[in-house]
């Protein structure tokens, strides 16, 4: 079905019809989303900041709201995991020179570590791959102004991006169907069509991690699973803070027998009270610190397992003189979660190969039909480099492997092309 198609049907052809499809209830509701998840990484919208003030000795008492940032260390961790080192191509000769070339002019090793750090934040990203000024390129469109529109059988139709300046209050709506990128604006208080062009490359690329149980069109982001765990933290910390700063290190105190008048200066330390009779004592509560301890180290052993991230990133570990067994022990959830999400990420990608190469063919560059390219994924794992390089070495003298093979495999490499041509020339 075209998106032509899907607006006669549910809009019954209405020329303002992407009003109000971008003000339907899913989009709404996953565009708050990723709005509550921006605004929780820019270190708003943590539960911990809604603690109530109290009134303590007669003034008001600023609880504690201290917020910890460790979703974006975890978020880091994921995206460097998996994108921290650059892709490699991989396939025929021909494809991958020319596609080399496209992919530094383009700049899409950067787009593409963007991408991972996108989907692990929001759950989806979208990537749109056009022709601009001699070169081939993409733009990565931000979710919170990304509508992807899918008809009742789940078919990608069109997709519309649209914002509102927050200075002018000034609505854009940029919209792509299969052949053709249309931009309307209300600047002068009607909606026009002020823009539109032939589209070469189709719909934009919607990437997504594929961790949306209620909806396989859609992605769900890493920090849902870890948020609750978080603001339990935060919130556990907050409280003993404040226990250990009115309980332990400014206790009330009380007396029994006469009364005694007059005061004390607050920040004074060390006067004594005489008393001709009665006692005078502190009221210092005794935390329970092993119960506290336990309910922390569970939520981190929670936190650690959720995340996929190795316990040493919290500190909870000592990998001092570990075996590359261990560490491969050690880094096999953050494995398994990087293996799930190449997955996905090579659909994408093969998508973009494919709008690539549209846009090469009408350069004049053709390619045979036998011709194919294909990503390899280098998980930014630590690792004994000298164990590598020699079993490669091995496999090369026993002629299990190509000199090629052995280049590109090797983590000593950053660009197998330029690699094999200077051999060439030495």
């Amino acid at each position: 079905m075209s998106l032509e198609k899907y607006i006669q049907n549910q809009y019954s052809n209405n020329p303002y019809w992407f009003i109000e499809e971008v003000q339907q209830a899913h989009h709404m509701s996953r565009i708050a989303n990723v709005l509550n998840n921006k605004q929780y990484l820019d270190g708003k919208f943590h539960e911990v900041l809604n603690r109530e003030d109290i009134i303590y000795k007669d003034k008001e008492l600023k609880v504690s709201k201290m917020i910890l940032q460790t979703a974006k260390s975890i978020l880091r961790t994921h995206n460097s995991y998996i994108m921290g080192k650059r892709v490699s191509l991989a396939g025929s000769d021909d494809m991958i020179r020319e596609f080399n070339k496209v992919f530094r002019s383009g700049k899409f090793h950067n787009t593409n570590y963007k991408i991972v750090k996108t989907l692990n934040s929001y759950g989806d990203a979208y990537e749109y791959v056009y022709y601009d000024k001699g070169k081939i390129t993409s733009k990565l469109i931000a979710p919170e102004d990304s509508y992807p529109i899918y008809n009742e059988f789940g078919e990608y139709v069109g997709f519309i991006e649209h914002w509102t300046d927050s200075l002018s209050n000034i609505s854009y709506y940029i919209i792509y169907s299969e052949n053709k990128v249309n931009k309307w604006t209300n600047a002068g208080g009607n909606y026009v069509l002020v823009d539109s062009r032939v589209n070469l490359t189709g719909l934009p690329i919607h990437y997504t991690n594929g961790q949306n149980s209620e909806d396989e069109l859609f992605g769900r982001s890493l920090l849902e699973d870890i948020k609750p765990i978080l603001n339990k933290i935060e919130y556990l910390l907050n409280k003993m803070d404040d226990a250990i700063t009115i309980l332990s290190l400014n206790p009330l105190a009380y007396t029994t027998g006469q009364r005694v008048e007059g005061a004390i200066d607050a920040d004074a330390v060390g006067y004594v009270i005489n008393l001709d009779d009665g006692e005078f004592k502190y009221a210092v509560a005794n935390l329970d610190s092993e119960s506290i301890k336990m309910l922390y180290n569970a939520l981190i052993e929670q936190l650690v397992v959720i995340s996929g991230v190795p316990s040493h990133v919290f500190g909870q570990s000592n990998i001092a003189n570990v075996s590359e067994v261990s560490l491969k022990i050690l880094y096999q959830n953050l494995d398994n979660m990087a293996r799930e999400l190449e997955v996905y990420l090579r659909d994408g990608f093969e998508e973009r190969f494919e709008k690539i190469k549209l846009l090469l063919n009408k350069q004049g560059i053709k390619f045979a039909n036998d011709d194919y390219i294909d990503v390899e994924f280098n998980f930014n794992r630590p690792i004994d480099t000298s164990e590598v390089i020699e079993q490669l070495s091995k496999q090369y003298n026993d002629g299990a492997i190509s000199l090629k093979s052995y280049i590109e495999k090797s983590p000593l490499t950053d660009n197998v092309d330029v690699e094999i041509k200077r051999i060439k020339e030495d």
